[in-house]
């Protein structure tokens, strides 16, 4: 009975951390201009990594340029973002 109880709390736990994803987006500024608006989770990530393979190919953009905007239910955070 134990384990069905931890079973159901961790589905109930995995749903709301799903649910909490699904609700944010991502905008990512070069420069203070936005250049994607509205990426999901996995966007972002693509965008981020084709914005570090052209920095290490062409030596731009410049990492301390970029700006990472996230959005969550009506609340938005400004976060600076560095290329590795």
């Amino acid at each position: 009975m134990k384990s069905g109880v931890i079973l159901a709390f961790a589905l109930v736990t995995k749903s709301q951390e799903s649910f909490e994803m699904a609700n944010e987006r991502y905008n990512i500024l070069i420069g203070g201009k936005r250049v994607y608006s509205s990426l999901s989770e996995e966007e972002y990530f693509d965008r981020m990594e084709d914005l570090s393979i052209e920095y290490y190919q062409t030596g731009s953009p410049n990492p301390g340029e970029i700006q990472t905007e996230i959005i969550v239910e009506n609340h938005q955070w400004l976060q600076n973002q560095k290329l590795v």
